[in-house]
């Protein structure tokens, strides 16, 4: 068979590099991509599959001299994956990662955009950074090679490509929204056109949902006028791309598996046990103020109010994943998070009863998936989201197909999780009013939404969700071809 890898490009490596006693150490990095993409290798039929290796480049998180000390190969193997680290200097990295991705985009495309700080050096340090990203790439790639690319660090990555690599199979795929063109146009022109051909270079652009290949669809109409559009193919200048919705899953027989082992059922016991609440409520979230924190804290602090006869009764445990410590917003954000979790507890607590349970810490596999178990509703109402996996891995950890998911009607995976209790984010007395709603369901609804959700989550797994956008992207790339 012919040599074929299959080459990713994230911001991530799959494994965080750290260095402890002159020894180089990987440590699993947080995040779905990772996991999606190695279900996808080790369950998908050898015959199906027509990639040979699976190699992956990424920013690293040491620098260049730590690394050399370290290792004396260019590559780091695990897995069965090759894993290419890129090294930025610090300013560089500052001004590309904090500055213009997560001081611009990523405000802007997830709705906020008055956290905005347009600064030129955030943007001349991404276009540096995506051009040395380039740079790796045609090191790592041969004639046959398919690069996939993840996330809105890479978006000009494409049309990089396209012009040294006129015939490669070049994919896309953005993890969060992509916003209205009346957000969209708030950035600097120059800016928007070269994001916006950066993408075009790819044969397809995935996105999440229907909503965001839309908003897609009319920046490139609005800022483009001449484009042309046939099938879902659409044509500017030298680019052709396809424009389709992906809608990202998760390896749902690994936590169908995990949540019916014994380990599982113990701490399930353990975590019940320890604490005196009879029923649960679970949220799952990164620290990020997209995440709505301060409005699901309120409004379960409104339920406490108006029903006291389930004080003592429900508990509400809010785990939170550190995420991007070094960025002054999120540091503010924690500190207003926890003395609104202080002054709750403070307000409904007594000696035998804790309202709220705060975590702030990652979570390995088994314990999460016995937190899931363990919980009788998930409370995910994110302000806006991609997809966000933590509700289809809630539903698929279920094995009574029990239990209730109340989500937010921004959040990706509400147009694919109907049955879950749909909330508007900033209606604090809906979910106030979901919250109870969720307490007093039957049995008998509980299964029958839960299996339906189960089954449409079995049915479109992570394994799926590549397969069909690998599939689509080779389509295209053949169909472009013999187009030109």
């Amino acid at each position: 068979m012919e040599s074929k890898k299959l080459i990713t490009v994230s911001y991530r490596l799959p494994e965080r590099f750290s260095v402890m006693r002159s020894k180089l150490v990987l440590t699993p990095s947080a995040g779905g991509l990772a996991t999606a993409l190695s279900s996808y290798f080790e369950n998908t039929d050898k015959k199906q599959n027509e990639f040979t290796s699976l190699h992956w480049i990424g920013i690293s998180d040491i620098s260049k001299k730590s690394f050399d000390t370290v290792s004396d190969s260019e590559t780091v193997e695990k897995n069965g994956t090759c894993m290419h680290p890129v090294f930025l200097p610090t300013q560089l990295k500052d001004n590309f990662h904090d500055g213009f991705c997560n001081s611009v985009l990523w405000p802007l495309f997830l709705y906020f955009p008055s956290f905005a700080v347009y600064k030129n050096e955030f943007f001349d340090g991404y276009v540096r950074a995506n051009e040395q990203m380039c740079e790796k790439i045609m090191e790592v790639y041969e004639p046959g090679d398919t690069i996939w690319v993840h996330d809105y660090h890479w978006m000009l990555l494409p049309s990089l490509l396209r012009e040294r690599l006129p015939d490669a199979e070049i994919g896309f795929f953005l993890h969060i929204p992509f916003p209205s063109f009346e957000l969209f146009r708030l950035l600097p022109k120059p800016w928007r056109v070269h994001l916006l051909l950066g993408l075009m270079g790819s044969d397809v652009v995935g996105f999440q949902t229907d909503e965001f290949a839309k908003h897609f669809i009319t920046c490139i109409d609005r800022l483009f006028p001449n484009m042309h559009n046939e099938r879902e193919i659409y044509s500017v200048g030298k680019f052709t791309t396809a424009v389709k919705s992906f809608p990202i899953s998760i390896d749902y027989e690994k936590f169908s598996i995990a949540c019916r082992t014994p380990q599982v059922h113990k701490n399930i016991k353990r975590i019940r046990e320890g604490l005196s609440a009879s029923k649960l409520i679970l949220s799952v979230d990164r620290l990020d103020y997209t995440k709505a924190i301060h409005s699901r804290l309120e409004s379960f602090e409104m339920f406490l109010e108006q029903n006291p006869d389930f004080r003592g009764k429900v508990s509400y445990i809010l785990l939170l994943v550190p995420t991007r410590e070094s960025i002054p917003k999120y540091k503010e954000n924690k500190l207003s998070v926890e003395s609104l979790i202080s002054r709750i507890n403070g307000k409904f607590g007594s000696l035998s009863w804790v309202p709220i349970v705060y975590q702030y810490q990652t979570v390995e596999f088994k314990k999460l998936v016995a937190m899931y178990g363990a919980s009788d509703i998930a409370l995910i109402v994110p302000s806006r989201d991609g997809m966000n996996l933590v509700a289809k891995e809630y539903v698929a950890s279920r094995p009574q197909s029990d239990g209730v998911l109340i989500l937010s009607e921004t959040a990706g995976a509400a147009s694919e999780l109907c049955d879950a209790i749909i909330v508007n984010v900033n209606d604090r007395q809906e979910i106030a009013d979901a919250i109870r709603e969720a307490l007093l369901m039957t049995d008998d609804d509980q299964r029958h939404r839960i299996k339906k959700m189960q089954k449409q989550i079995e049915k479109y797994n992570v394994q799926t969700w590549a397969a069909d956008f690998l599939t689509s992207l080779t389509k295209i790339n053949n169909s472009i071809k013999v187009e030109a």
